[in-house]
């Protein structure tokens, strides 16, 4: 089991470099290294490094909206411990692809005794969050363009309904599930009769709590508040990819404005849901893809965009990040052992 389980890992990992060199030689293919690289020399950095404060202000937002799906599990909540436990999650998935999403629980948990499973359904419902509101950003792509968007992407929309359907469906199922309980112990009893009566305690413990991170669904004054920081989190996510356009002169040369950022935002989110570290690769395709294709950008321009503002915003996430793990001192090993659908802290339970 050992073996196997070491062997899946392996192999998730090795597949998702593979997926990230794939999306790097797409991206790069028949790039001219030194125009690039004479591009970045002459960039103005401060332009790039003016998306730095919008970088974090979307994630203070984000810690705060994760606050109100966390409160029915625990009402009092240090802001700060959200903030380090939430950029410790972006710090791990720069390294091992969705790695972060198991160090968050794992994080929020220590800081603040919340429930690790608890803390993983609010993870969840975060990615739901996500993909619902790269919906309404995708919806919102034809007023603010007007060329051959389904032409270049003729898979945009398909792929931002096969999202949303997938979205919505798990959304009704663990709501369903959150709010009979009765269903889900007559469901854990058959899969737990045949262990060991702590075993099946722990099993039903854990199964519980996870639903628990849907708890806020309960609490309908929360709603507004949650809807409004989502559209904070997206509007700065577009200011911090229209700021540094103005690093490469891209407004000037090819008439580049804000809603040009927010078509660029809305195709490279994409690159994010990709299992790629730090969505390398897989973000520098799809803002290539989108800025040639539908700006008439040059490839070695759009290249060297996309690499500067992913550069810039994967350092100051994992420096961030880094910084808020050997405060916190935690440990790589523990995270690596977390299983929060599987493994509660043990005090949980005696």
């Amino acid at each position: 089991m050992y073996m196997h389980s070491r062997l899946k890992t392996f192999l998730k990992y090795l597949f998702s470099v593979g997926l990230t060199l794939l999306f790097l030689y797409f991206a790069f293919k028949g790039a001219d290294f030194r125009s690039l690289w004479n591009i970045l020399a002459q960039a103005n950095y401060w332009w790039a490094l003016a998306m730095i404060p919008p970088l974090m202000i979307s994630h203070l937002f984000r810690a705060w909206r994760w606050e109100y799906l966390l409160r029915p599990v625990k009402s009092e909540l240090k802001f700060r411990n959200l903030f380090s436990a939430m950029m410790v999650g972006y710090m791990l998935n720069n390294v091992l692809p969705r790695a972060g999403e198991i160090a968050r629980p794992y994080a929020i948990g220590k800081l603040e005794g919340v429930s690790r499973s608890a803390a993983f359904g609010t993870v969840l419902v975060e990615r739901i969050f996500d993909v619902l509101s790269f919906l309404v950003v995708l919806a919102l792509v034809p007023v603010v363009y007007s060329g051959p968007l389904t032409q270049a992407f003729p898979w945009l929309e398909e792929t931002g309904i096969w999202f949303t359907a997938v979205a919505l469906a798990f959304l009704a199922l663990f709501t369903f599930l959150m709010m009979r309980r009765d269903i889900v112990i007559k469901l854990l009893n058959v899969f737990t009769r045949h262990l060991s009566l702590r075993r099946a305690q722990q099993v039903e413990h854990i199964a519980h709590s996870f639903l628990d991170g849907f708890l806020f669904l309960k609490e309908p004054k929360s709603y507004f508040t949650i809807g409004v920081l989502s559209v904070l989190v997206w509007f700065f996510y577009i200011v911090m990819m229209y700021l540094p356009l103005y690093a490469l002169g891209l407004p000037d040369r090819y008439s580049l404005d804000f809603g040009s950022a927010l078509v660029v935002q809305a195709i490279s989110s994409i690159g994010f849901m990709m299992p790629t570290p730090g969505a390398t690769g897989s973000y520098h395709y799809f803002v290539i893809q989108s800025m040639t294709k539908l700006y008439g950008v040059g490839d070695d321009l759009a290249r060297s965009y996309a690499t500067l503002t992913h550069a810039i915003g994967y350092i100051v996430t994992t420096v961030v990040g880094v910084y808020y793990f050997i405060r916190h001192k935690l440990h790589l090993a523990d995270v690596a052992k977390e299983k929060p659908l599987r493994q509660e802290v043990a005090g949980d339970l005696g």
